[in-house]
């Protein structure tokens, strides 16, 4: 007699065949591009300088990096457990952890946290716990009616002010509903009156459209103003309370500053559904503040916008400004993926979608064994000799659904560049990073990588 395989064999061989669906479909389109296909399809594993005339890009060192994704778990631990930076609970029986205002900036978060140290340890005061080296926390607030978690901090070590948004629990069904509604970006009511945060996007190009959750989720808080007016005081070295009310018609000017080191470095980031709000964030700071150089970086973030909005995003950046632009600042996003993280690769979308979602800034990509690789402006740009993603990128998580899933937890990203974070050595005693150069075209004939962001 014959017997059925158990349900664990039957598992793996579902597994199996996935695995090899995938490669076959990706051997099969490799075969139909060949040699003369695009670089999106064929990236390089040798790494080349970038070509002559073409700035060096901007990325962000690696201690940044690290700061940014614990800042990104924190606010997911925040939540019901704090209502400001003044006042934190402990979920459950209510027990008070903090009362006094935490202004001592002190985080011990370092080289020898673990995620469990959280929940191991009750008695430590959460925001010092959870918050990275060196960070005093000045802002946070809950908008329970839109699900917005913001938190904002500030760095004494590394000279910058970070706003961090949290997902939405909800992500799965705003990712995954076919029904996606797309908006203008920006607050609902734009008006011309300069004291109005709104008349900033006046002049943006035509065309440009966003998810109109993301958007609703940023510009549609109850706490906006209050977020950009604590991040106006903070940049220039104040606390965040004391300064001139953006909404009142001062969103423009230049607060005194108060610290020798201002202005600091402004930097967003987030996970998931937060990591979208970053990067809207982010387009309005640079807006407010056109001569400070911002950066977005955030983990796992879905596509945002159409493609208008990505090629207004991307002309932001450092290497592609103008002798003719009217500032002097820029705005440059990099967005982390680790492994086949699945909503990166969302929202899923179908023909009637109209106009089509895209990813906007550069992706890195974190594959397994600490292998960092760097994509321009996520699709490449051959003029300048950078490839995009490998062909398979996005099939390669619906083809492994349950493994897709499993690499977007904010836990398994703060792990991972914990892990893999890089030393500095006798010879290299300058700034360190997990990856200084994009992908570049150097072989055409250079085979889809899409095994190596399998976990």
């Amino acid at each position: 007699m014959h017997h059925l395989p158990c349900p664990s064999a039957l598992a793996t061989l579902t597994l199996a065949a996935a695995i090899l669906l995938a490669l076959a479909i990706v051997a099969a389109r490799s075969r139909e591009y060949g040699a003369d296909s695009s670089s999106t399809f064929f990236p390089n594993r040798d790494i080349s300088p970038p070509p002559d005339g073409v700035a060096r890009p901007h990325f962000p060192e690696s201690q940044i990096v690290l700061d940014m994704a614990i800042l990104s778990r924190a606010v997911y631990k925040l939540k019901n457990r704090a209502t400001s930076c003044n006042d934190v609970r402990w979920d459950g029986d209510g027990k008070i952890v903090v009362d006094d205002p935490l202004r001592e900036g002190a985080g011990h978060v370092g080289d020898g946290y673990h995620p469990d140290d959280i929940e191991a340890e009750e008695t430590r005061d959460l925001h010092k716990l959870v918050l990275p080296e060196g960070t005093e926390c000045l802002h946070y607030s809950h908008d329970h009616s839109l699900g917005t978690q913001v938190l904002i901090v500030r760095s004494y070590l590394h000279k910058y002010v970070a706003v961090a948004y949290a997902g939405t629990d909800d992500w799965r069904t705003a990712l995954m509903d076919g029904n996606i509604l797309m908006s203008d970006v920006g607050p609902a009511n734009i008006t011309n009156d300069s004291g109005d945060v709104g008349s900033l996007f006046i002049d943006l190009p035509d065309g440009i459209r966003v998810h109109h959750g993301f958007n609703e989720a940023v510009f549609d808080s109850e706490n906006f103003h209050e977020v950009l007016n604590c991040v106006k005081s903070a940049r220039m070295g104040g606390e965040c309370g004391d300064e001139i009310s953006i909404d009142s018609g001062g969103f423009n000017m230049e607060t005194k500053i108060i610290s020798s080191v201002a202005p600091y470095q402004l930097f967003t980031t987030g996970h998931s559904l937060g990591a979208a709000d970053s990067v809207l964030l982010g387009a309005t700071l640079h807006l407010m503040y056109p001569n400070d150089d911002i950066r977005s970086i955030n983990f796992g973030c879905p596509k945002i916008g159409n493609i208008k909005w990505a090629f207004w995003i991307n002309s932001l950046q450092p290497d592609k400004k103008t002798g003719n632009s009217s500032s002097g600042g820029s705005f440059e996003v990099f967005r982390f993926v680790n492994k086949i993280d699945l909503v990166p690769r969302l929202p899923e979308l179908g023909v009637s979608l109209d106009p089509m979602l895209t990813h906007t800034g550069h992706t890195i990509q974190m594959s397994p064994g600490g292998f960092v690789r760097a994509y321009y402006d996520h699709l490449g740009d051959e003029d300048i000799g950078y490839v995009g993603v490998p062909f398979g990128w996005e099939a390669a998580a619906y083809a492994l659904f349950p493994m897709a899933v499993a690499s977007h937890p904010v836990s398994h990203y703060v792990q991972y560049l914990f892990d893999y974070k890089p030393n500095s050595t006798s010879s290299n005693t300058g700034p360190i990073y997990y990856v200084d150069e994009f992908e570049c075209v150097d072989d055409f004939n250079a085979p889809p990588n899409l095994l190596l962001h399998i976990a």
